[in-house]
């Protein structure tokens, strides 16, 4: 992944959306941005549902994106996207690994955020290999700990921010969803913000 160009895009996207609002703190930005980000990696877990034992069949779609179409002649069901151009009949399984997929790129985000307010560039060079259930928790405590990250001299920012990246970029993966799809989806997503915010969103 192309660290650097997305960090860079991300600041000029943060510095948009603040020239928009109304002015807080430093301290009341990175907290906003952890909770962003907490509720982020919670959305992906509920999109994914791998924590639901009990369920055989898991993974939802965003029903907002994708309408749904049931045709009386056949037994399969059909999902349309909504922001696609080419009318493309997509499976159930398509329709939530594109919404997984833009769950991911919603949480990177507020990674890059993060990043940039800790004056960090980020780099992955590690890979974790156990359950989706353990990566999740791993993340969130990881979020947890950034909290005391703030005051730290920039060895400890880094480290932080560079397991705090790894972990997400293996719980992805555990997922299916690649870098180059996650970077993609970010493209596209802040594209979609700044239409956002055009908008007044």
């Amino acid at each position: 992944m192309n660290f650097k160009k997305l960090q860079t895009m991300q600041e000029e996207l943060d510095n948009a959306i603040l020239s928009e609002k109304p002015e807080m703190t430093a301290e009341e930005r990175f907290n906003q941005t952890l909770v962003s980000l907490d509720v982020e990696i919670a959305e992906i877990a509920n999109c994914s549902e791998h924590f639901k034992f009990w369920k055989d069949n898991k993974g939802k779609v965003d029903e907002k994106r994708f309408y749904e179409c049931k045709s009386p002649y056949f037994k399969e069901i059909y999902y349309f996207d909504r922001l696609g151009s080419n009318n493309e009949k997509l499976t159930r399984q398509q329709a939530h690994k594109l919404t997984l997929v833009e769950e991911c790129s919603d949480a990177l985000h507020f990674i890059l955020s993060l990043a940039n307010q800790l004056e960090v560039e980020i780099h992955s060079d590690f890979e974790f290999e156990t359950t989706n259930d353990e990566l999740f928790l791993d993340l969130n405590a990881q979020i947890q700990h950034l909290r005391t990250t703030v005051n730290d001299d920039i060895f400890f920012k880094e480290a932080n921010v560079t397991s705090l990246i790894d972990i997400f970029l293996s719980y992805t993966k555990n997922l299916g969803v690649t870098t180059e799809e996650l970077e993609q989806a970010y493209y596209e997503k802040n594209e979609i913000n700044y239409k956002r915010l055009r908008e007044g969103y």
